[in-house]
């Protein structure tokens, strides 16, 4: 009860006991008296409960709220990182094999590891077959030469014989037109020298066939030397041997796997799988760290082929990522590879800080001790970061981790990295 209320009670007690000495008698204005005291000792009873309950309220609005920790919302550089895991393949891959059939490896040149240069051999066929048949087609077209050379004579053997029986024609005729010779005369004239022409076409008829002979044969020729060639294996490129198939004493087959296998140049690179909703993000020439096993520092390197396919099963896309020279890459060991999808400054908080409701992205803002929480728009996270595009200016602090113990309007005690010594995320 209030100093104002008790005052009023008494100023009502004095006039009812007023009033009673005016119209009563001493018997009743002694009980009024006795019932003033027993209201003032009540009065005076609750008065101090009622202070009591008081004071509390007033200190609680003054107390002030628990201690969270905030952090200001700074503008930084932010990184967006996406981790990729793969195989080292060669960037380019040639094999090194014969068409040669049936023929034993004698000599091989490289083995596995091996730096090999374009045009050194690399192993050596046995030739010996190849050579008798050689010496086989050598003496064939040397017949077949021969045959060309008789076609030729018979030629102008011919052609002679033809110059011959005109000859005898013309005298024919002549002896017939003064009517000394006879008709079977200038008809067996006649006859002879279609028979030498007839000759001459035979006789050049063989030549040609004779010729084509030689042709052919030396065609034959010329694929034989070009096998013998071929039992000199070269590479066809400079590289790094990755494999080698071929055996001493072992028979060729250009059915079976290759002699060798070269990693071009000795190129390598990350074949990463990334899902497909990240395979939009990517382009060519973005920055990535390549982990190796038992390799301490990463290489950088770069995305050089993004896979314009997606598997329709897994729903991953493949990426190339170029290395640079180094002997730590081995064909076929694992890598991990750490794409630097974006850099930028930006308004960035801990990502901490940010609460969900529903799709709506939160802060808690702390505002003159009293939390506010605020709808923003948030962008590319880096790590523990997280940026915000709209919403939020730069300095404002935040609740640094959101939707645990407080809520809108709570009063709160702000606690910031420099006075508890925190590391800022």
């Amino acid at each position: 009860m209030t100093k104002l209320g008790s005052n009023l009670i008494n100023a009502a007690l004095v006039g009812a006991v007023l009033a009673m000495s005016v119209t009563g008698g001493p018997l009743e204005t002694a009980q009024a008296q006795e019932a003033i005291q027993a209201e003032q000792r009540e009065a005076a009873a609750a008065q101090p409960q009622a202070a009591s309950a008081e004071e509390p309220r007033q200190d609680l609005a003054q107390q002030p709220g628990p201690a969270i920790r905030v952090v200001p919302a700074t503008r930084r550089e932010l990184v967006e990182e996406l981790g990729v895991t793969g195989s080292i393949v060669p960037r380019n891959e040639a094999v090194v094999g014969t068409d040669a059939q049936g023929l034993t490896v004698l000599q091989l040149n490289f083995d596995i590891g091996d730096t090999v240069r374009i045009g050194q051999v690399m192993a050596v066929l046995d030739k010996s077959a190849l050579q008798t048949q050689l010496a086989q087609t050598d003496a064939n077209l040397a017949q077949a030469e021969a045959s060309a050379s008789q076609s030729e004579a018979q030629i102008g053997e011919a052609e002679v014989a033809v110059r011959q029986a005109q000859e005898q024609l013309d005298r024919a005729r002549t002896l017939r037109e003064r009517q000394v010779g006879t008709q079977a005369q200038l008809d067996e004239a006649e006859n002879a020298l279609e028979t030498a022409q007839s000759r001459v076409t035979a006789a050049q008829r063989g030549f040609a066939a004779a010729q084509a002979q030689i042709r052919v044969i030396a065609a034959q020729r010329e694929n034989v030397l070009l096998q013998i060639a071929k039992t000199e294996v070269r590479s066809p490129a400079d590289g790094l041997v990755l494999a080698r198939n071929a055996t001493l004493g072992g028979i060729v087959s250009s059915a079976g796997d290759p002699l060798f296998r070269i990693a071009i140049n000795g190129e390598f690179e990350l074949a990463a799988d990334v899902p497909e909703t990240v395979l939009t993000r990517m382009r060519d020439g973005m920055k990535v760290a390549v982990s190796l096993p038992g390799v301490a520092e990463p290489f950088q390197g770069t995305v050089r082929r993004i896979s314009p396919e997606v598997d329709a099963q897994t729903r991953l896309g493949s990426i190339r990522v170029t290395l640079p020279p180094n002997e730590a890459a081995r064909a076929g060991s694992f890598a991990r590879g750490v794409v630097e999808v974006e850099r930028r400054e930006a308004l960035a908080v801990p990502s901490s800080a940010v609460v969900f409701e529903g799709r709506e992205a939160l802060l808690q803002v702390v505002v003159d001790g009293i939390v506010r929480t605020t709808p923003v728009t948030l962008g590319i996270r880096a790590g523990e970061l997280i940026e915000v595009t709209s919403g939020l200016s730069e300095g404002k602090e935040v609740v640094a981790r959101a939707g645990t113990f407080v809520a809108d309007g709570d009063r709160v005690t702000p606690v910031r990295d420099e006075t508890v010594g925190a590391v800022a995320p």
